[in-house]
């Protein structure tokens, strides 16, 4: 589990790349499930609290 810190709006990617097309956003707190085996070195695969599956940049996200 990790949330998310330093960003007030986080995007979720479909895919761990800065131009990766914008899933969804989430807010500064929110709550987001890490997959490790998906993870990258920079990116963290992960699921939202509304089920939305994607990737965003590990530098915003404190694991718990």
């Amino acid at each position: 589990i990790g949330f998310v810190v330093d960003c007030g709006r986080l995007n979720i990617r479909k895919e761990p790349d800065i131009a990766a097309k914008i899933l969804c956003t989430v807010t500064l707190t929110s709550e987001l499930v890490i997959d490790p085996d998906k993870s990258t070195d920079e990116w963290y695969s992960v699921c939202t609290s509304a089920g939305v599956e994607g990737f965003c940049m590990k530098k915003f996200v404190v694991l718990v």
